[in-house]
């Protein structure tokens, strides 16, 4: 039986930070729409907190909520005490996507096959990063640069796929 592929979704300023008081640090269109079309159609795993954040279940994907809060029910989403048990859930699925958040991210890097990154060029402020990695275990097979001009921001979005060592 082949095991899914274990992508990470995420957008990260220059130190990596992803989050300010359980909210996205900067507003980019583009960058959303480059989310939406990554993760249409594919289930997406999250963090509970992640879920508050976005207030809502994200049509057109199968949301899976990570908590472990053993009672918590989310209507329209599944709720798992685990990652590993997330994952064992959708083993005929072809690609998982890892949404966040930041703890989220750490427990699923060591097994992620694909990230997609959304290398944003500026600096905020916050209060949330993404595990560091190494970028020499990951080799880039797309990337594209792009303009925001509504809110005057360059970002590039690359997709790494993991090396085999």
């Amino acid at each position: 039986m082949s095991h899914p592929l274990i992508s990470l979704v995420v957008a990260l300023d220059k130190n990596y930070l992803i989050g300010n008081n359980n909210k996205i640090p900067w507003h980019i269109p583009g960058e959303l729409k480059n989310f939406r079309d990554i993760t249409m159609h594919k289930p997406i795993i999250m963090g509970r907190k992640t879920h508050e954040s976005i207030g809502r279940v994200l049509d057109g994907r199968i949301n899976i909520i990570i908590s472990r809060q053993k009672s918590l029910k989310i209507k329209g989403a599944e709720v798992h005490m685990s990652f590993r048990e997330a994952i064992e859930a959708h083993q005929s699925v072809e690609e998982i996507m890892v949404i966040g958040g930041s703890e989220i991210y750490q427990l699923a890097l060591p097994f992620a096959s694909r990230l997609y990154i959304t290398h944003i060029d500026k600096i905020y402020d916050g209060d949330t990063w993404f595990p560091k990695f190494d970028l020499k275990d990951w080799s880039v097979i797309k990337s594209s640069d792009k303009y925001e001009s509504s809110t005057d921001t360059h970002y590039r979005n690359i997709i790494y796929d993991k090396i085999n060592v």
